[in-house]
């Protein structure tokens, strides 16, 4: 190969490796500009819109928020020192219909000798108590007004991880939204129904208000929170809302709530499981502790030690479960029990009496 021919061919491969030099520059430079050109241009752009803006629940706050109104209640008691004290107690409570009936907790009114209702509009005025229910810790008011913005009413119950907004007046601050999901729908048994377990904020003065969901439907009355002693946050509780209107409408009809009764305590696991296949056919029966003497219970032959598995030949989920079912029942009628004695099953029938009718023999419980 001759000198000139090196020459061609070294002069080329310099050239490549310049031009490949210069390629690479270039590109670097270009991803070095890339921050700077993207903020400029998007603050030279048009706002952005649609799915990637953050979802807002204004919609629902606005749409629920004027059906909740605040409660305060004047308490007299006569201190050790003498002479009469008036305390004023907080809550909140739902707009339930358009012509004034307004549902709350028990505990807000209970013991009060006046009770005011504040609307978001900022009216005031005096409410009376229709009926309560302590054992679920419901309370029914009305006040004198019309076509008041009534709460809507859930297409659906609460589900587990729902988004769910707390609303009340907690503090004296006025109307708050506090935001959370539902953590359990079946927790911290009540007698007959199991609360709804969201981790939305419910504080002293929410108690009453209203959990809605992201779309402004009622699904629930806030109720309690854990104490604070216990080291616990986040874990408030409400009362749900298909179950509170049925308790609602039997105070309207009765002006009190009807239960069934046979009359005996019970225990059951302590984390209840349903399940129709599983092996262990003992493993959501209800244990008779005891029984009351000349009670329905007593008179059908039931004894302490027989576990119930079966109502009306439906296989019960525990304890609360047993327990609604016969509060359901109307008294008078026949329930029909499964029972376990030893490891003998048999179907007893039991006559339902009404709950607490009989001041003697003690309603049934856990």
């Amino acid at each position: 190969m001759t000198a000139w021919w090196r020459m061609i061919l070294t002069a080329t491969g310099v050239g490549l490796l310049a031009a490949a030099l210069t390629l690479l520059l270039q590109w670097q430079w270009q991803q070095w500009q890339l921050p700077a050109k993207s903020a400029a241009a998007i603050s030279d752009s048009k706002p952005l819109t649609g799915p990637r803006l953050p979802f807002s629940y204004a919609d629902a706050v606005a749409a629920a928020a004027p059906s909740v109104v605040s409660i305060r209640t004047a308490i007299a008691s006569k201190p050790a020192t003498g002479g009469n004290r008036v305390s004023v107690g907080l809550g909140s409570g739902v707009i339930w219909r358009q012509d004034g009936l307004i549902i709350t907790n028990f505990h807000v009114i209970r013991q009060a000798e006046a009770i005011a209702v504040e609307l978001r509009d900022g009216r005031t005025l005096r409410a009376d108590v229709i009926g309560a229910d302590p054992a679920t810790d419901l309370a029914l008011l009305r006040v004198k007004a019309d076509k008041l913005p009534a709460i809507a009413k859930p297409v659906r119950a609460a589900r587990v991880g729902d988004v769910v907004l707390a609303i009340g007046y907690p503090f004296l601050l006025g109307q708050t939204v506090t935001v959370g999901i539902v953590s359990a729908t079946e927790r911290l048994e009540r007698g007959f129904i199991r609360l709804i377990q969201t981790d939305a904020a419910i504080n002293r003065g929410n108690s009453g208000g209203a959990l809605v969901n992201a779309r402004g439907e009622w699904v629930g009355v806030n109720s309690e929170v854990l104490p604070a002693q216990l080291g616990v946050q986040g874990i408030g509780f409400a009362i749900p809302a298909e179950y509170a209107e049925t308790i609602i409408e039997q105070i309207l009809a009765h002006g009190r709530v009807i239960r069934g009764s046979i009359g005996f305590v019970g225990s059951g696991s302590a984390n209840e499981i349903r399940s129709d296949d599983h092996d262990d056919k003992f493993l959501n029966a209800v244990r008779i502790d005891e029984v009351s003497p000349n009670g329905p219970a007593a008179v059908a032959g039931l004894q302490p030690g027989d576990r119930i598995t079966h109502v009306n030949g439906e296989l019960i989920g525990g304890v609360t479960e047993l327990l609604r079912r016969i509060a359901d029942s109307a008294p008078g009628s026949t329930i029909t029990l499964r029972i376990w004695r030893g490891n003998v099953s048999q179907d007893v029938p039991v006559i339902v009496s009404e709950r607490g009718a009989d001041p003697a023999r003690p309603p049934d419980g856990e």
